[in-house]
């Protein structure tokens, strides 16, 4: 094998991903070198590139942090997969500590997927399950795991994981649960994990176009997004009461999350969950504060960032596709490391154009 690759890098923030070489990294104890078949991109891509998310004091930069492909090679204890079989996983960072807030670590390059080859943790990653593509099961790692983390981590809201010794006792059904933007898809694997929990009440806040699709992945109510955030609130008081606990914000800026956070109890202290942290909700817009109080949880949706939560994760994640209580989202296809593509792509994901998952296929 060649000591170097093509890969698409990142050599300065605010310009365009450059074709260039990289050298073909080695696998260490726990890990596996893959050929990669597809690198997915989703909307954090292009704020690394153009602003720096993650990468800025450490360029040049590999992006693409959902990964599939063939292992060429194991590292020197691997023994949960072997040469030739098709795997996938996401792509990590260095040092990475998640602790409610925020504590990026240093990226991991050569797990990223916009390269020929790359590493893969065997602890974060799984075999592509029988009767799915490598493209759809691209699709899982930066969706599902922000979600798994959100709901199931103890710096979150620490609902009890399946395979947690006090889910026996956890009152799945008396639970409610509201998700925020489940239109997105982090929002659908949302919906999809609180559902194969059992959630009581699972409420989504998404357009009515996507409403039977939401309820056909578990959702039991679907608000309209349209509306203002006191009747968004009112609505979840008419299904719940003012015992809303939990919501989960996939979509807003800090300037808007306060809509969740109108929507929590009054009464007893609510959590919100959020992907993006750029701040402190904006409690001036509430209608009216909260008198018992909620807590703001950043989610780092990195299987690196929360460990306790998403090894597990990993070792359950194909057995849910393959019962079909996980289903792969909607993708598009670049064809090729094209890097004239890929940079149009993120250039869309930018300027509000481009929505989605988009796969580069080798």
């Amino acid at each position: 094998m060649a000591q170097n690759q093509v890969a698409l890098l990142a050599t300065k923030i605010g310009e365009p991903l450059i074709k260039a070489s990289r050298p073909i990294p080695v696998p260490k104890e726990g890990e596996v070198l893959i050929k990669v078949t597809i690198a997915g991109l989703n909307p954090h891509d292009a704020k690394a590139r153009d602003h720096g998310l993650f990468i800025k004091d450490h360029l040049p930069a590999v992006l693409g942090a959902d990964v599939v492909g063939i292992v060429m090679s194991l590292g020197p204890d691997v023994t949960r997969f072997k040469e030739g079989d098709h795997i996938f996983g996401q792509a990590g960072l260095l040092g990475a500590n998640l602790g409610g807030h925020f504590n990026f670590g240093v990226p991991n390059y050569d797990t990223q997927g916009l390269q020929e080859y790359a590493i893969l943790e065997t602890k974060y990653s799984a075999k592509v399950p029988l009767g799915f593509t490598d493209a759809q099961m691209a699709t899982v790692p930066t969706n599902c795991v922000p979600a798994a983390v959100a709901f199931f981590d103890k710096t979150c809201f620490g609902i009890p994981a399946p395979w947690d010794a006090a889910a026996s006792e956890f009152d799945y059904k008396g639970t409610s649960l509201l998700i925020i933007g489940g239109g997105s898809n982090t929002g659908k694997f949302g919906i999809q994990l609180a559902a194969l929990l059992g959630i009581g009440k699972i409420i989504v806040v998404a357009g009515l176009k996507g409403a039977a699709d939401a309820k056909a992945l578990g959702a039991t109510h679907v608000i309209d997004r349209t509306l203002s955030a006191t009747d968004i609130a009112a609505e979840v008081r008419e299904i719940v009461g003012d015992n809303l606990i939990y919501a989960f914000d996939t979509i807003n800026k800090p300037g808007d999350q306060y809509v969740g956070v109108e929507a929590l109890s009054n009464t007893e202290t609510g959590k919100l969950a959020r992907l993006i942290p750029l701040g402190p909700v904006d409690v001036s817009r509430l209608s009216s504060q909260k008198p018992a109080g909620f807590d703001t949880l950043d989610v780092l949706g990195v299987s690196t960032g929360s460990p306790a939560t998403t090894i597990p994760l990993w070792e359950h994640i194909v057995g849910w596709v393959e019962e079909g209580k996980l289903k792969p989202t909607s993708f598009q296809v670049i064809e090729g490391l094209d890097v004239d593509a890929v940079n149009k792509t993120l250039d869309g994901y930018s300027n509000g154009t481009v929505t989605g998952q988009w796969q580069v296929q080798f």
